[in-house]
C-alpha cells in the first residue's frame, strides 16, 4: 500500500478519491465528509486505540463499504492478538533463531486463508480473536516458513505443529 501519486497535504486532501484509508493516528481524525469524498465504497481501517479515527457506523453512513478497527466491540477487529500466539508457537516449535519477514507473511496468509469466499462480507473480512482455527493455522504456517527460509534449528512436520497447538490451546 502506498501513496503512489505522492499526494501531499492535509488528510482531507490526501484521502480524496482514495479507495482505502488505513489510519494509525488519533481518534476522530477522519470525518464523514472525508469518507464521502473518497472513491465509491471505500475500505476504512481505523486502527487508533482506544477510539478509532472514525466510528464504524459513521464511516458506513458516509459510504464506506468495509470498516475495521482495533476494537473488539466492532466487526472486523484487526489486532495483533490474532497473530502472536501462533507466531510464537510456530517459532518455538522449530527453535527459530529469529522471526523474519517470511514468517510474518506466512502468519498473514494463514489468517487470510481462514475466511472462505462464501463467508466473506462487509462485516466479516478477518477471523475473530476466539476463532479456534487461528493459532494452530498460524503456528503451522510460521513453522513451515521458518524451515523454508533457513532460520529453523530443527525440522518438524507442520501438521504436527498444528495438532500440538490445537491441544495446547485446549480448543478441541
Amino acid at each position: 500500500m502506498d501513496n503512489k501519486d505522492k499526494i501531499e497535504g492535509s488528510l482531507e486532501e490526501v484521502v480524496k478519491d482514495a479507495d482505502v484509508f488505513i489510519g494509525v493516528s488519533v481518534a476522530n481524525a477522519l470525518s464523514q465528509d472525508m469518507v464521502k469524498n473518497m472513491a465509491d465504497n471505500p475500505i476504512i481501517f481505523a486502527m487508533a486505540n482506544p477510539n478509532p479515527e472514525i466510528i464504524p457506523d459513521d464511516a458506513k453512513a458516509a459510504g464506506a463499504r468495509v470498516v475495521g478497527t482495533g476494537r473488539s466491540d466492532y466487526p472486523n477487529q484487526i489486532n495483533n492478538v490474532l497473530a502472536f500466539p501462533g507466531i510464537f508457537r510456530g517459532a518455538l516449535e522449530v527453535e527459530a533463531t529469529h522471526i523474519n519477514e517470511e514468517m510474518k507473511k506466512a502468519a498473514v496468509e494463514a489468517i487470510a486463508d481462514l475466511i472462505d469466499s462464501s463467508e466473506l462480507n462487509e462485516d466479516y473480512c478477518i477471523p475473530g480473536p476466539f476463532d479456534k482455527r487461528v493459532a494452530p493455522s498460524v503456528a503451522r504456517n510460521v513453522a513451515k516458513a521458518a524451515m523454508e527460509s533457513g532460520v529453523a534449528r530443527i525440522e518438524v512436520d507442520p501438521q504436527d505443529v498444528y495438532d500440538k497447538t490445537m491441544k495446547l490451546t485446549d480448543l478441541q
